[in-house]
């Protein structure tokens, strides 16, 4: 956050200059307007020209108002745009296993409500403030010029106000804190409740599914409940002490006119210019208070921010070796790998099989850095370097996983292949054809509101098509033929059985002789 605010301290300081120009346009407004009312008692000067002064400085002030408000909008849109690039460009440095580990909702949060809360709580009262301070100083010298001792009894108010409202906002910074962390908790269940849905209805446990998501949403809008109110309460309190301080004020000018120290214009001024004071010192507090609320969610997001300098080196050369010595990994009470030893090389294609929940998957994940290192024992190697000392990009540079995924974009189908990428150096329509994707489904468009305008099994191909963009030196394919058709399935085969000179290890349920004498090594878990 600092650095955002570095970056553009220039536009805040020009925030802060229109505000004072406003500023000072509505106290020469107020002199002005005390002017007419001693015109009209003693009159000395013409009224019409009195009255036409009064008004230009009324435009004046409000066009100043507008250029402070339209500054304070372009520094605040430009923070929170420099917040999410570095939210976004933090995201994709993350590594698979701290991502996968975060809760759901974590990231929906982070960059729609959190986002929403610093720009309320933080960014705009920021702006309000100096410009709160700057008309509060000019309307009080102003106060100064007109009887410097009626400025400091006003000074001894104001301050005893400022003091008094600061009351408030430790209990809306509270209530703040408690409806983020509610905020993200109701977030990540109604996400996982959303998927689950199909499931839900399947098994008729809508009742049962319906009734916790209202607990859940009873206690996050009962945190709600609790931080508006006391966002409106310190409101409230705020506006009840500045009243009781300009009463006080009031009564003080008053007792300056009856004793001949100042005239009723002179009055009219002071109590324009009072409200010069107290308003902006009023919303001085409030904005204050909510900057208090603000804290934990910038100390959040900054941390989100921050990238990890990488001490990981790069694969040296083409991948010619996998390796796994003396794996021991175990999910539980349930071991999966004791003493496991294989090795894979370059020019060979191996099949892995076994039953469900036996590790295929796991293994492969292992290898892509999906798992932290204290959640195994044992080495694992590529080209001999160990992966703990590997960085994971040049492993996804190197290595293709290739797993059913539902991610897809507004597009073309061939436009979900390229995924912005620069296509003109492959040759997109060879690889459709080696997956049997038809030039109409290739140029079929999606909308990814309605993810039934691809079956599975053509979302399965899609997603093989992807990752033969790359030129990989490994392919690791996860169950690459379900919900395939036998004649499709076969197609698919044949492709893979058709790739030379690199890794290839095909996860499979197919246990047909046909299809696994065709691979050079079959490891079963």
């Amino acid at each position: 956050m600092a650095g955002a605010e570095r970056r553009y301290r220039v536009i805040y300081i020009v925030t802060a200059f229109f505000g004072l120009v406003s500023a000072c346009f509505m106290a020469i407004f107020s002199f002005c307007l005390g002017r007419v009312v001693d015109v009209v008692i003693n009159p000395s000067d013409s009224i019409q020209a009195t009255m036409l002064l009064c008004i230009g400085m009324a435009v004046c002030g409000l066009i100043a108002s507008f250029l402070y408000d339209y500054a304070k909008i372009v520094y605040v849109n430009k923070i929170v745009r420099c917040l999410k690039t570095n939210l976004y460009k933090a995201l994709y440095h993350k590594e698979l296993n701290v991502f996968l580990s975060e809760k759901n909702g974590h990231y929906l949060s982070l960059y729609s409500k959190d986002i929403d809360l610093v720009v309320d709580n933080y960014l705009m009262p920021k702006c309000n403030i100096i410009s709160n301070i700057l008309s509060a100083a000019v309307s009080l010298l102003s106060i100064f010029i007109i009887n410097w001792k009626l400025g400091l009894s006003f000074v001894a108010l104001s301050v005893l106000t400022v003091i008094l409202s600061q009351l408030p906002g430790a209990v809306m910074a509270k209530k703040t804190v408690e409806y983020t962390q509610n905020n993200s908790s109701y977030m990540a269940v109604l996400e996982n409740y959303l998927k689950g849905f199909e499931q839900v209805k399947l098994l008729g446990l809508g009742k049962l599914f319906n009734g916790k998501l209202d607990a859940n949403d009873r206690a996050y809008e009962k945190a709600r409940k609790s931080y508006l109110f006391a966002k409106v309460a310190a409101t409230d309190i705020g506006m009840f002490i500045g009243m009781l301080s300009q009463l006080s004020c009031m009564t003080v000018g008053i007792w300056f006119v009856l004793s001949g120290n100042m005239t009723v214009g002179l009055l009219i001024s002071a109590v324009q210019l009072l409200n010069g004071v107290f308003s902006p010192l009023q919303s001085f507090v409030q904005d204050k208070n909510l900057m208090g609320t603000a804290g934990e969610i910038i100390q959040r997001i900054d941390q989100e921010q921050t990238i990890a300098e990488k001490t990981e080196k790069e694969i040296a050369g083409e991948v010619r070796e996998i390796a796994f010595h003396d794996l021991n990994l175990q999910f539980g009470n349930k071991e999966l790998f004791h003493n496991f030893n294989m090795t894979f090389e370059a020019g060979r294609k191996y099949a892995i099989v076994g039953e469900s929940g036996k590790g295929k998957s796991t293994l492969m994940r292992l290898l892509m850095k999906y798992l932290t290192e204290n959640e195994y024992q044992g080495d694992v190697t590529i080209n001999r370097q160990n992966i703990k000392a590997i960085d994971s990009d040049s492993i996804y540079n190197k290595i293709g996983y290739i797993q059913r995924n539902e991610f897809l974009i507004d597009g073309s189908v061939r436009d979900n292949i390229v995924l912005y990428r620069d296509s003109s150096k492959t040759d997109v329509t060879q690889i459709c054809e080696n997956l049997k994707l038809d030039s109409d489904l290739v140029s079929k468009e999606i909308d990814i509101s309605d993810s039934g305008e691809v079956s599975f099994g053509e979302k399965q191909r899609i997603d093989i098509a992807r990752f033969m963009m790359h030129d990989y030196d490994v392919l690791v394919f996860d169950e690459p033929t379900s919900n395939l058709d036998a004649d499709t399935a076969n197609e698919i085969f044949n492709m893979i059985f058709g790739i030379k000179d690199k890794i290839v290890i095909v996860i499979t349920h197919d246990r047909s002789r046909k299809v696994l004498d065709r691979f050079d090594t079959v490891l079963q878990l």
